[in-house]
């Protein structure tokens, strides 16, 4: 009985550990803070994301990514400077060649910023995405926040690549992703992004309600039959043995 006893005094201490408040660092920390939409309003924490040239058009040769960051503390009636390192092991990038780092600024009084990151059109990109794995460092302002936002992955590429937004509920309006597709949605639409808002009230700019995906379904599948009558089949992948037309579902 004693140790019955001994055990369960046991799990609950770490019961009560697990629910311990976060400790907040009296000088303010920040951390990685991209999310992803599950749909219709559930966010998960996203440890990486893609950017594309192609998206941009061709006259863009450098562009900035912000990747989004939060406050783990107070706010101040200060601006607070932080700063990421690139981890080398994990980043095949190169530095001038594909990528510029920069300070972020955390404005007096806000919760949330970004880390911006000069992107250049390298011609390799082309061929293979690079990687630019950042982590948070300490500045003089702020410390490191929530560790599963330490490090966030970035990857640039120079040709169409599936976004963070696709997720499996955009799946639902324009069935599985594939390159092909998305560059035909693009023309269509000329949207990139998908996320979607809970519900059908207006939602925040670039973030979409069910009925506004049923109604981009509903363009896309007309716009495809439309180019079929004058087009041969888009394919969900070229190189394939056994090739498959893209659809949307409905």
């Amino acid at each position: 009985m004693k140790q019955i006893l001994l055990a369960i005094a046991g799990l609950l201490l770490a019961a009560c550990r697990q629910n311990e408040p976060i400790a907040y660092p009296e000088e303010g920390a920040v951390y990685f803070f991209e999310q992803e939409s599950s749909g219709y309003g559930t966010m998960l924490h996203a440890a990486e994301k893609n950017f594309s040239f192609t998206v941009l058009g061709d006259a863009v040769t450098e562009a900035e990514a912000k990747v989004n960051v939060q406050l783990l503390g107070k706010v101040v009636d200060k601006d607070r400077v932080f700063r990421a390192r690139v981890v080398p092991d994990s980043t095949t990038a190169v530095e001038g060649a594909h990528y510029r780092l920069q300070d972020g600024l955390l404005r007096a009084g806000e919760y949330q910023s970004y880390l911006p990151v000069t992107l250049y059109r390298a011609p390799d990109l082309k061929q293979a995405a690079a990687n630019i794995y950042l982590e948070i460092v300490p500045t003089d302002d702020l410390s490191v926040g929530l560790e599963r936002g330490r490090r966030f992955m970035l990857r640039v590429g120079d040709f169409y690549m599936k976004p963070a937004s696709w997720t499996m509920f955009v799946d639902q309006y324009f069935g599985a992703y594939c390159d092909n597709k998305y560059k035909f949605i693009i023309s269509v639409l000329g949207i990139t992004e998908f996320n979607m808002t809970r519900g059908n009230v207006p939602p925040v700019e670039g973030s979409y309600t069910p009925p506004q995906m049923q109604g981009f379904q509903y363009a896309l599948v007309n716009a495809y039959a439309e180019y079929r009558k004058t087009n041969p089949p888009i394919w969900v992948d070229d190189n394939a043995d056994v090739k498959t037309e893209i659809k949307f579902t409905m």
